[in-house]
């Protein structure tokens, strides 16, 4: 977990840094190319007053062009320091009067100044172009200053160094403050990560959630949310296995005494009917714990039942009744089908709607009439199934209990485990069904499980 706040505190200062790097960088080429036009604007105003200054030495004499400048004006003006000077003195479409023969031509006649980049012996300089104003009859000429480029390179790094220095202190700074202030920032993730490591595996409280800053209260509600249901989930288990441990340990400890009895007995007749009644009693016990093994997959917290496939309602419970018919006409019960003509499809698990039936019909066979009826009806709340019998029936004040786990009618002799209608609640709560008992129409009880309407589930013809 300390790993996990760290790659996250990288990642913030990452997500912060690296756009304040990309500002920066695109920051120093914009600011070295204004410097850059800066200089050459400063030097180029230097280089013209030097040109001006070179024309007003240029004496033309009918068809002569010559420069009046002694060599020591010469050496003064080609003194610097740090660049090369060049100056040519040019006749138009004719030969170089004075000046520097390296220099190339200008690109094009000049009709006025102008400013162009070339090279001479392999290095860049920044010429200046000046057309001298002449009289008629006398020739056209071109004076031209060139110089490298030494001194502009140089002033114009040293600006971009002092815009760039501040604005690089600046983000180092921010560095130390943005990790400052995320370090602090997650501080109370820190703080949440040591109390759920310190808890122990049965501490599913809901973790605090006053000082947990704004930006975490979902994930934190979430969480909180989640340790609910496994709270609940917890609980649902422990009742599960103390209520199962509390229905199998009767009837493993009969079985016990009555394998106990029937190996002493020495009668054989005796012996015979004792082991008939032990296939009984372990029958039962296997049916207690289908039974229990089923109401724990369908309660919350087990294995979920999540409606999930469409499927036709009334197929099924045609085929799963038609499996309980040997045993209706063992109890001479007439077991009868009721459904429409047309599929009815409802969503839901198949597997475990097929279960609900059964254990619809199995309750109906051991405390109903000698006429029980499974129906698939359309209702305007939805899709109903029920089975209906012609027995008794359940008194009112107890309708409501007999969906309880192991709870069964006072004064019911029939043997039984009391989970059938629980697990019928269980099942249909899981594909969002109501469950419920009514009365019959002929005084005996009814029990149904409503399925929603919805537009997928709407009958097809």
């Amino acid at each position: 977990m300390i790993q996990t706040n760290n790659q996250l505190r990288n990642k913030l200062l990452a997500r912060v840094l690296i756009p304040m790097a990309i500002v920066m960088a695109v920051s120093g080429v914009i600011g070295y190319y204004q410097a850059r036009n800066f200089v050459n604007a400063s030097y180029d105003r230097s280089l013209l007053e030097e040109a001006r200054g070179l024309a007003e030495q240029v004496q033309v004499s009918g068809k002569d062009v010559f420069l009046d400048m002694p060599p020591v004006a010469d050496e003064m003006l080609r003194a610097d320091s740090a660049d090369h000077i060049y100056y040519q003195i040019r006749i138009v479409d004719g030969e170089v009067v004075a000046g520097d023969m390296v220099l190339p031509a200008p690109p094009d006649t000049p009709q006025r100044v102008e400013y162009y980049d070339t090279f001479v012996q392999g290095e860049a300089v920044r010429v200046v172009s000046i057309p001298r104003s002449t009289v008629p009859m006398e020739p056209a000429i071109v004076i031209q200053f060139a110089e490298t480029l030494h001194k502009r390179k140089a002033l114009a790094n040293e600006i971009v160094v002092a815009v760039m220095a501040p604005q690089f202190a600046l983000m180092v700074l921010a560095w130390f403050a943005i990790q400052q202030g995320i370090r602090v920032g997650l501080r109370p993730l820190k703080t949440l990560t040591r109390s759920i490591e310190q808890r122990s595996p049965a501490d599913l409280a809901p973790l605090p959630i006053a000082a947990v800053p704004q930006e975490l209260l979902p994930l934190m509600s979430a969480f909180n949310a989640m340790l609910l249901r496994l709270g609940n989930a917890a609980d649902v288990q422990k009742r599960f296995v103390a209520d199962a441990a509390h229905q199998l340990r009767t009837p493993l400890a009969a079985l016990r005494i009555q394998l106990e009895r029937a190996l002493r007995e020495p009668d054989p007749a005796v012996r015979e009917h004792l082991l008939q009644q032990l296939v009984g009693a372990i029958e039962r016990t296997a049916r207690l714990s289908s039974q229990l093994l089923l109401l724990a997959r369908a309660e919350p917290g087990g294995e979920t039942v999540q409606p999930g496939e469409r499927f036709d309602l009334c197929a099924l419970a045609f085929n799963t009744g038609s499996n309980w018919i040997p045993r209706a006409l063992q109890q001479n019960v007439d077991l009868g089908l009721d459904t429409p003509a047309h599929p009815i499809f409802v969503r839901g698990e198949p597997l475990m709607t097929g279960e609900l039936i059964n254990n619809l019909i199995d309750n109906a066979l051991r405390y109903g009439g000698a006429q029980i009826t499974l129906r698939v009806s359309e209702t305007p709340q939805g899709v109903e199934l029920s089975v209906e019998d012609d027995g008794p029936g359940v008194p009112a004040a107890e309708a409501e209990r007999v969906f309880e786990r192991f709870y069964r009618v006072p004064g019911n002799k029939v043997d039984g485990s009391g989970l059938g209608l629980s697990i019928v609640r269980e099942i249909a709560h899981g594909f969002g069904a109501e469950c419920g008992y009514r009365q019959g129409a002929g005084g005996g009880a009814c029990f149904f499980v409503l399925f929603p309407n919805t537009p997928e589930a709407e009958p097809e013809a």
